[in-house]
């Protein structure tokens, strides 16, 4: 312990403002004894100081100062590329030997922490963490163990303390990979969307053509050819709308570090350039308003609408063309422009000699092809010039039996539309229906074949809207032409909007509300895939992953789930672009693509150990940045004012950290002692003064 002026301290019994308003005073009244040549002057001074110097408590504290220990942060790379090779034994070795280096060295304080990333590796995150967690100026240093692939490096980095780096892996890696350089977000439907990408091998010579094989969404596969070390320009097509992948794959070369980055998976979301949609009506009604409303409202559809208002043979007086603002184009619409559309809608239509017979079949034609019809049916349907005793009556999935049914019902979503994402999402409860408002007349259909999906029922449980695929395309037919009492809010309405939107977008395939879609994900161990199908119709049965490697098929048999789904479990640890297929009872397929996104990431896309990215950043902290493989350098504690590393060694700074340590505490003016020293001076005072 030591006692020393230093360790003089006051404790003031009143607050020091108080202490200097009396001190004031106190020297006020001084003053003015003095002018007034008042008796005792001196002897009144001498006692005012003392109270003052009593209030003031001065005290001499017994303490000591203990130095603390410098910190230094060790932060250890256990990311997955540390995996590869030798540099978990490199890393597991070096933190052996700087336990030994500092073993019984009371002045350093080495702190380890593991910095974990299966797919990036965020050092400095961590830095940011831990320098909250201790007092700066106890740090002596930082230093990271890693392979050089730290994917949140700042710009700057302002430690006030050298920044070591001890590099693991080897010099002389190699590690070939393909590198996205530029995506298309977005690929217009029946175009190609390009990407940008790199054939990385330093190995080789810059524009040396290296082999890659592209595999397609349809199953296919091509060779092409890529320049070392450059970008090149790659188109895949863009056949649908919705999510479009396609996986590049270059061929392993020996002793090659990583081989997961020899893939790559271009991704690109197909949407429709504009959605072209033909309506097509009878005389006009409140109907075709509901579908004029709706399609219009949609920025993303380009809408061409007819409403024939009287045959070309009617007999009356007036023009043709004062009575019609522009002639019907058939031969326009249906020879020329017929497959420009995504989809026809006849609502209450009729004949009329206006449309020939033979235009009926070109719109059967486009459908099997690939297009799309509804047909709204009213009264007109079933009439002398109805579509019913056309080409188109065959086209759709329920057949008119020629009866109309007049009397009120509430539309309802039967079990089937619970599982159809057209009516799913509108559909309820089982046990408590939605509320919809009534409708008043209906056509009677039948339906007999299996493919036909029946989603909402009528009067009688009579078909209400059923759907087909045909072919390539596809068909609706909606059995009352009463939907728009739902949008006037007749009998409180009903999801007018939201239930013709969805139809209208199936019709024109939008793949997310394809009804039997089968979806995969990896399992947490990743060692399997689930497969989870949305079915209509004949169960599922076989689930069947192919190995995108070897090409052999795994099977596994489907599930039925509680939430009326079907689930298969394929064991599949390969990864990348796999190829996944269902198979029901009546042995129809459904085929899928699952996608491991994880396959290429920031971790793996890179992995050649390497000091280049975390050199500058050293630099700027005055640091060390070395292979392990070449040895550790010397660590030594020196002084903040010394230059901080060498070629072979790495400094730590002695920090001026101290805990001070308290002992006794020595009052100078005790309370007593004041006050006997008052009474004696006073006492004094009397007797000189009175003399």
């Amino acid at each position: 312990m030591t006692q020393d002026w230093q360790n003089l301290q006051i404790s003031p019994l009143l607050d020091i403002g108080i202490l200097q308003i009396l001190a004031v005073l106190c020297l006020i009244a001084v003053v003015v004894f003095a002018l007034f040549r008042l008796r005792g002057t001196i002897w009144r001074g001498v006692v005012m100081v003392l109270v003052l110097l009593a209030l003031l408590a001065p005290q001499f504290a017994d303490q000591d100062r203990e130095k603390l220990s410098d910190i230094v942060l060790v932060l250890v790379d256990r990311s997955a590329s540390q995996e590869i090779g030798d540099r978990s034994a490199q890393t597991d070795e070096t933190i052996k030997q700087l336990r030994d280096r500092f073993a019984g060295n009371d002045t350093i304080e080495l702190r380890f922490e593991d910095v974990t990333g299966q797919s990036d590796t965020r050092m400095f995150a961590v830095v940011d963490r831990l320098l909250g967690g201790i007092p700066r100026e106890r740090l002596g240093g930082i230093m990271m163990i890693t392979d050089g692939q730290v994917h949140d490096v700042p710009a700057r980095l302002d430690l006030d303390a050298p920044l070591h780096v001890l590099i693991t892996g080897h010099e002389d890696e190699h590690d070939r990979r393909l590198q996205i350089r530029q995506s298309a977000d977005y690929g217009i439907v029946g175009k190609d969307a390009e990407f940008m990408v790199e054939a990385i091998d330093h190995d080789l010579a810059k524009g040396t053509p290296i082999a890659v094989r592209m595999l397609l969404e349809d199953g296919t596969e091509k060779e092409i050819y890529l320049p070392a070390n450059e970008q090149h320009r790659i188109n895949i097509p863009v056949p649908h709308a919705g999510p479009v992948l396609a996986e590049l794959r270059m061929d392993e070369i020996e002793d090659e570090t990583d081989q997961t980055n020899n893939r790559l998976i271009l991704e690109t979301t197909g949407v429709r350039d504009r959605l072209r949609v033909l309506l097509l009506s009878g005389e006009p009604h409140p109907g075709e308003r509901a579908w004029r409303n709706l399609l219009r409202a949609d920025p993303g559809v380009d809408l061409v609408h007819f409403t024939i208002l009287r045959p070309p043979e009617k007999g009356d007086d007036t023009p043709i063309n004062e009575l019609a603002l522009i002639p019907f184009p058939i031969r326009d619409l249906f020879e020329v422009r017929l497959r420009q559309f995504d989809l026809i809608i006849f609502d209450r239509y009729q004949m009329r000699g206006v449309l020939p017979a033979h235009y009926l079949e070109k719109v059967v034609d486009y459908v099997k092809w690939g297009g799309a019809a509804l047909v709204v049916a009213g009264p007109e349907y079933i009439g002398p010039d109805g579509l019913s005793s056309t080409v188109l009556n065959d086209l759709m999935p329920a057949v008119a039996t020629g009866r109309i049914m007049e009397q009120p019902f509430v539309p309802r979503v039967n079990d089937a539309g619970r599982l159809h994402p057209v009516t799913a999402a509108i559909a309820g409860s089982p046990s408590t229906p939605p509320k919809w408002g009534r409708w008043y007349r209906q056509i009677e259909t039948r339906t007999s074949d299996p493919d036909v999906m029946t989603l909402m029922t009528g009067a009688d449980d009579m078909p209400l809207l059923t759907l087909q695929r045909v072919e390539e395309g596809r068909v609706a037919m909606l059995s009352s032409d009463q939907m728009w009492l739902w949008q006037r809010g007749h009998d409180g309405g009903g999801p007018v909007a939201e239930l013709l939107r969805r139809l209208s977008h199936w019709l024109m395939k939008e793949p997310a509300l394809d009804e039997n879609t089968i979806t995969s994900v990896r399992s947490a161990d990743g060692e399997s895939l689930i497969l989870n199908w949305r079915k209509i119709g004949a169960n599922p049965e076989i689930g069947s992953v192919i190995n995108p490697e070897t090409g052999e098929q795994v099977n596994a048999a489907f599930e039925k789930q509680p939430d009326q789904t079907w689930q298969a479990v394929v064991p599949m640890a390969e990864r990348g672009l796999i190829r996944v297929r269902g198979r029901d009872l009546s042995d129809r397929t459904q085929t899928a693509l699952h996608v491991d996104r994880d396959v290429l990431t920031a971790e793996s896309r890179n992995t050649n150990s390497t000091p280049e990215i975390l050199a500058g950043l050293v630099a700027q902290n005055d640091g060390y940045i070395g292979r392990i493989e070449n040895g550790l350098p010397d660590f030594r504690h020196i002084p903040s004012d010394r230059v901080r590393h060498g070629l072979n060694w790495a400094g730590f700074l002695e920090t001026d950290s101290y805990r001070t340590i308290v002992g006794g505490i020595t009052n100078l003016l005790p309370i007593p002692l004041i006050a006997l020293l008052i009474g004696a001076i006073c006492l004094v005072g009397w007797r000189v003064e009175s003399k």
